[in-house]
């Protein structure tokens, strides 16, 4: 009813004074006494000029398409992705309304000894949310109590002359925020003080993976920190759900790099002959998916020679390939953190031998038979597992291989995996940032 008079007597004061622009003073003054408009982020990202710590559309143009933060993926939809986290973290929570700080550590620098390290290779879930290609760096998403909006935070190790001058330029806290459209970036030295800062005096939900650290220092920071009234949660199950789902720009990228280590596989097979070294593969690999724009490969490859093929992670890659061989290659290559993984099979000699076209012949059944059973109601992956089993068996079977009195759920039970959320093959073969993309027919076909 208050309101009610309210506004009848502000339109009878406008009409009084005979002035359209009076009713316009009122309204205003006394509606921003009822309702607070929430504030919006404004949005002004772009690419900032200059030599970074990373490869940029600026400096690296061969490298980074314009407009965009790393390959085909622009700054919005890395900030798009740490939206959707807060939001599914906070909105999933018991304790929505206290205020969450979510922490997600880069990758440290890893040493072979000494001074020697070794290539570094960036942590997938913070490269995901931030495209940021830094050590040591760390991102802290802060969701205050009662805000609609949240904060975030980039420690990042800021500019030194000595260290540049050896190692290369580094992005620094002036340039972090632009390039990765971060609201603030804070020297990483201050981590601790920060943190403790944003925990003091308050109930708060620290989202951080407390099992195998990424950055001891980080870790051992967090630690101090739960001994005050912040209670601990994990926030990589719903990152890595989000991560299945990939965008177009993901999608183009994971392409790429499975285009890249088939290439790789067609120039191995055509170099592979009697006497020929598994090492002398494993460098024909390398070379090729470099020279196709890889940074390096994605794994210690398998370059498996007759019985030593039986070995599953055989990385020795030191022995001769003779005549009658099968060589088998499990290899792929990394391109912007997303892997390629393949695996082929194919003669020494460039011809099969009996037993063995008549096992490739098998194994080739089985693959297009699955992609028949995918054309026709896309099972779960799990059930794929099962059908794979199963046609396996009844071939092996057939050829006199296996027992011809195991049963179909024998075969299955021969070869078992653990308990994993089910899957249909369109959600999960979209592989999370960084694990591999499989093609593992083992054909000695063309790879392509």
């Amino acid at each position: 009813m208050k309101m009610f008079n309210f506004f009848r007597r502000a339109i009878q004061i406008a009409a009084k004074d005979k002035s359209p622009h009076r009713l316009l003073r009122v309204f205003p003054r006394c509606l921003s006494t009822i309702e607070t408009p929430p504030k919006e982020k404004t949005v002004r990202l772009s690419i900032p000029k200059g030599i970074m710590g990373q490869p940029t559309c600026h400096t690296h143009p061969h490298l980074v398409q314009p407009d965009c933060l790393t390959w085909g993926m622009t700054q919005m939809e890395y900030r798009e992705r740490r939206d959707r986290l807060v939001n599914k973290l906070v909105g999933e929570a018991v304790n929505m309304h206290n205020t969450h700080i979510i922490v997600i550590p880069a990758a440290r620098k890893q040493y072979m000894s000494d001074q020697i390290p070794y290539v570094f290779r960036q942590n997938s879930d913070f490269y995901y949310l931030t495209g940021c290609l830094e050590p040591s760096a760390v991102l802290v998403l802060v969701k205050y109590a009662q805000s609609q909006d949240y904060r975030s935070i980039l420690f990042v190790h800021d500019h030194d002359a000595h260290t540049e001058m050896w190692e290369g330029p580094r992005t620094g806290c002036t340039n972090s925020a632009a390039l990765f459209g971060i609201d603030e970036a804070v020297p990483v030295e201050k981590f601790g003080n920060v943190m403790t800062n944003l925990t003091a005096h308050k109930s708060s939900v620290l989202w951080y993976h407390n099992e195998m650290p990424t950055n001891p220092d980080v870790h051992n920071t967090v630690r101090a920190i739960l001994a005050g009234n912040v209670s601990l949660a994990d926030p990589k199950r719903a990152l890595h759900f989000m991560r299945v789902v990939k965008s177009p720009a993901e999608v183009e990228l994971m392409k790429a790099s499975c285009e890249i280590g088939a290439q790789s596989i067609n120039l191995a097979m055509a170099c592979t002959k009697p006497g020929t070294s598994e090492h002398l593969v494993n460098a024909i690999l390398e070379y090729s998916c470099k020279q196709g724009g890889a940074e390096h490969l994605a794994f210690p490859p398998v370059v498996a020679g007759g019985p030593r093929a039986t070995h599953i992670h055989y990385v020795a890659n030191n022995q001769k390939l003779t005549e009658n061989e099968m060589l088998l290659v499990d290899s792929g290559c990394q391109r912007w953190l997303y892997n390629s993984d393949m695996c082929r099979t194919w003669p020494v000699s460039g011809k099969f031998s009996k037993h063995h076209r008549i096992l490739y012949e098998l194994v080739l059944s089985v693959q297009k038979r699955l992609i028949e059973i995918l054309a026709e109601h896309r099972p779960p992956l799990h059930q794929l597992f099962d059908d794979m089993c199963r046609l396996l068996g009844h071939f092996m079977q057939q050829e006199g291989i296996l027992p011809k009195h195991l049963s179909g759920q024998e075969l299955i039970g021969v070869s078992t995996c653990g308990q994993t959320t089910p899957q249909s093959p369109k959600s999960s073969a979209a592989s999370a940032s960084g694990s591999r993309t499989t093609c593992s027919s083992r054909r000695a076909t063309r790879s392509s």
